[in-house]
């Protein structure tokens, strides 16, 4: 696969520098895009990068040689170039448009050939161009235009595809479109893509790799979710904003404030003598005096309505999203996927669930589900006070667990805990219904008995469960939650080298975590499971290196401790103290869960599973490896012949 670098790179028109001695590496393979003010230097920094500059100072590299010493045609089969706002000749079709980009692998005498028709062929059926080949280019819609250039770059047959501004002038349907289109053949032909792209939405949403760029250097890069702050915006784009996770994508959706902002809440403009009607004779203020707070100000009101909640009468009942993190979700099964003879995956969705999460990605995040007894159930008055449009007040909901668990389980159930494999909000394109969604993985364990899988009454319900039926569960207020929900412990701070382990029980977990690890972080994930078909496909952007382990019939965890004993070595002899033994739990009678936050450690731990797996886990990595245990998170699921009250 060719490499893209620029190295030391300074550009200039007529003296004037647009570009400082930058440096950059493009990830092969990934969708890297360049974003900055207008002025910034991110279409010279392309031009440069695609050979049509030649540089003040410094270089750039194509596969490790200077660009500039490579003739261009030589060039041209190696990378692809989409400029800004391309024309086409009068009349020209779409396929004669797109042939041309096969000019540079023919010779001085050589006729279009079989092979340079397939190239055009492929390149129509990847942008899905083949219908409006004979067509002529200037009255195609801005869309179908932008993709036929793009058809004609890829039928060069590149590794590297480099595109300025290709959403310009375009409407939104039509962005997305050709961003739609440039994604997947990334995804599909592994093609190395670097865009410049003005919508910092946008580029967050479709970016694998980042680049800011202020006064002609770079500010921040890496993946959106490091790059796209309030700080960045600020500092790049001289905006003030807020930063809050896509509610479809999940990447970072940046909210603007301007100047002349609306505020929902009506309690808080009234307070500051703003009316959404007409204003009572005794507020003269105006309305224009209200719109022209500052972001300090706006502050202020969230913290005042937040000290309003928290101050509030115990006693007064009002709706439980607005002072309860934890909240009952009523949803329904929407399907049931058997990923494996160990898993079965359980799709469920529901209105309630508009409140569920912590506006961020869930991780590792933990909830109880409230399983049916055998006869089956509707919410009993404890549990019903928790869904979101409930009437209840503060004081009501003192010790409702103690009341909920003294009922008859015959009559309440059983609650459980589970990890959330994935949340979608509505409107996801993966989503099965019009409402958010969740899916949670069960791991299935028992004997089958006439047919039928016999266990714990998670085992049965997961195994039985079907589209339509019912399942309540508990999880965190969107509204009053965030990334610190007490349900998630995945938090390794600023390390960049992370060792992931546990058995199957910890599996979605793990699977969720990889996937939300941006692409300079790196360590192992190690995973045991039962057998050979519950190995689950998992995707991740870092450099974890990912290992199922197959127990078959070996102890369960004998195989996940030599893997982690393999991945992080005891030191040489003086290293570090390795003679502080942690204090003994007896996993049979307490729970063994101890979690910390590496903060600025560059090392972290997550282990989980069965509790005396990972109490002989703990003991190694504190005792002999010498780690520091805020610098771990050790989790007991579940322990051998006990049942989770």
């Amino acid at each position: 696969m060719a490499t893209l670098q620029a190295s030391g790179l300074t550009l200039a028109y007529d003296k004037v520098t647009i570009v400082d001695e930058l440096s950059l590496d493009i990830p092969a393979g990934q969708v890297s895009i360049v974003v900055g003010a207008n002025g910034c230097g991110k279409s010279t920094l392309l031009r440069a990068l695609s050979r049509l500059l030649k540089p003040a100072g410094g270089q750039v590299l194509l596969d490790g040689a200077d660009i500039h010493s490579k003739p261009a045609k030589e060039v041209a089969k190696t990378l692809g170039l989409l400029p800004q706002s391309p024309t086409a000749p009068d009349g020209i079709t779409s396929r004669e448009l797109i042939s041309r980009g096969r000019y540079p692998h023919q010779g001085l005498f050589k006729r279009f050939s079989a092979e340079d028709e397939a190239a055009v062929n492929r390149a129509m059926e990847l942008t899905g161009t083949a219908g409006l080949a004979d067509r002529p280019v200037d009255e195609l819609s801005g869309g179908q235009r932008q993709r036929v250039w793009i058809a004609m770059a890829l039928a060069q047959e590149t590794d590297l595809l480099l595109l300025d501004e290709p959403t310009t002038f375009l409407d939104v349907a039509h962005q997305l479109e050709v961003l739609d289109v440039v994604s997947e053949l990334n995804r599909t032909r592994g093609i190395t893509v670097v865009i410049v792209l003005h919508d910092l939405n946008l580029a967050a949403r479709y970016a694998d790799y980042l680049v800011a760029l202020k006064d002609g250097k770079i500010y921040a890069a890496g993946h959106p979710t490091e790059v796209v702050t309030e700080k960045t915006v600020k500092a790049v784009f001289g905006m003030p904003s807020r930063v809050i996770p896509d509610p479809v994508a999940g990447t970072p959706l940046v909210l603007p404030i301007g100047r002349q902002r609306v505020l929902r809440t009506e309690s808080v403009l009234a307070a500051n003598g703003i009316f959404r009607g007409d204003a009572p004779v005794n507020e003269p203020r105006a309305l224009a005096e209200g719109l022209e707070q500052d972001s300090a100000v706006i502050e202020e009101e969230a913290q005042a309505a937040t000290r309003a909640v928290a101050e509030a009468d115990p006693n007064l009942a009002r709706p439980a999203r607005e002072h309860l993190q934890t909240l009952a979700f009523q949803t329904t099964v929407l399907r049931s996927q058997q990923l494996s003879p160990s898993f079965r995956r359980l799709t469920v969705g529901g209105a309630d669930l508009e409140d569920f999460g912590t506006n961020s990605h869930p991780l590792d995040m933990r909830i109880k589900l409230l399983l049916p007894p055998e006869a089956g159930f509707g919410p009993n008055s404890e549990i019903a006070s928790l869904r979101p449009d409930a009437l209840t007040s503060p004081a009501e909901q003192l010790g409702w667990y103690q009341r909920w668990l003294a009922i008859d389980p015959a009559q309440r159930g059983y609650m459980r805990t589970y990890t959330v494999r994935a949340f979608r909000e509505a409107g996801h394109r993966d989503n099965l219904g019009t409402t958010p969604e969740l899916d949670i993985d069960f791991v299935l364990h028992g004997k089958v008995v006439d047919g039928r899988l016999q266990g714990g009454p998670a085992t049965e319900f997961g195994d039985r469960a079907q589209p339509g039926d019912p399942l309540l569960l508990l999880g965190p207020n969107k509204a009053l939650t965030d990334d610190s929900y007490g349900g998630i412990e995945f938090r390794p701070g600023a390390a960049s080298r992370i060792v992931l382990a546990g058995d199957e029980t910890a599996a979605p977990a793990i699977c969720a975590i990889l996937e939300s690890l941006p692409a300079n972080v790196t360590g192992h994930a190690l995973i045991e499971v039962p057998e050979t078909t519950d190995i689950l496909g998992t995707t991740t952007r870092s450099g974890i290196s990912v290992q199922w382990l197959t127990r078959g019939t070996a102890e369960h965890g004998s195989l996940l401790r030599d893997a982690v004993r393999g991945a992080v070595a005891i030191p040489g002899a003086g290293v570090v103290q390795t003679t502080a033994d942690p204090e003994d739990i007896n996993v049979d009678e307490d729970i063994l869960w101890e979690t910390g936050q590496a903060q600025s450690a560059p090392f972290y731990a997550w282990i989980a599973g069965e509790a005396g797996t990972v109490k002989e886990l703990r003991r190694y990595l504190v005792r002999d490896a010498g780690i520091d245990r805020k610098q771990v998170a050790f989790m007991g699921y579940w322990r051998r012949g006990k049942q989770e009250n």
